[in-house]
């Protein structure tokens, strides 16, 4: 037997079995979470709410240089300015609608009865007392008011499962929420859009900041543990 034609078979053998070595580790990885080797029936699980300091409001200027038309361009710049104005008045009265919410003791409640539904943990309120910590930690939330057409609540934030005794990392994820707080516009009409949104904005009052940002929670929350169910029924399907 010509030892040569053996050499390209050894060489396909081993590159076989580096490459089923590697297949044979990624089922350990578990999809980036480690939740099918946790048991969570009988178990506690508290929610630990981490959150800015305030609430922000985006707002932005128009290029004026996109008009041809000068009486456009006129009204564009009038309704910056509107908006601009509006914004930091629509501004404090979102601070103050924030003062008046427990929103970490507000999320927290929500997120922790869905998560432990899903879980099938039993909900604690005391951390030190809990066997599996859901930390959610809100980067920023608040109004972005850049859009002509409406204004919209928003939030980035990233919710992480952990061991409370290892401290190890069960599961996490990271979500963008949005909800619509003017009513959306679509014309054809050459006014900027923004004429309605500056007027919206002036009649939004801290009341009114308060239902959405109880609506922008409820958004979050549902974010958060829709994602978790969506894990555990990849384990558990398996």
């Amino acid at each position: 037997m010509n030892t040569s034609s053996l050499r390209p078979n050894r060489n396909r053998a081993r590159v076989l079995a580096v490459v089923c070595s590697i297949v044979a580790t990624l089922p350990a990885c578990g999809g980036g979470h480690h939740l099918a080797e946790y048991p969570f029936a009988s178990r506690t699980l508290a929610v630990v709410y981490i959150a800015p300091p305030s609430p922000e409001l985006l707002t932005s200027y128009y290029d004026l240089g996109n008009s041809q038309n000068p009486i456009q361009a006129v009204v564009r710049a009038g309704a910056d300015v509107a908006r601009e104005r509006e914004g930091r008045r629509a501004y404090a009265r979102l601070d103050s609608a924030a003062a008046r919410i427990d929103i970490p003791a507000v999320l927290a409640q929500r997120t922790l009865e869905r998560a432990s539904r899903y879980l099938g943990t039993r909900p604690v309120t005391d951390e030190s007392q809990a066997d599996y910590l859901l930390e959610v930690r809100m980067e920023r939330f608040g109004i972005n008011a850049k859009a002509d057409e409406a204004a919209y609540l928003f939030t980035f934030a990233e919710a992480v499962l952990l061991d409370r005794r290892t401290g190890r990392e069960i599961w996490n994820v990271r979500i963008h929420g949005r909800d619509r707080l003017t009513p959306y516009v679509q014309s054809s009409s050459p006014i900027p859009g923004s004429v309605i949104t500056a007027s919206t904005l002036g009649s939004v009052s801290v009341a009114d900041f308060q239902g959405a940002l109880n609506q922008l929670m409820d958004s979050a929350s549902n974010l958060i543990t829709n994602e978790l169910r969506s894990a555990l029924r990849g384990v558990r399907n398996n």
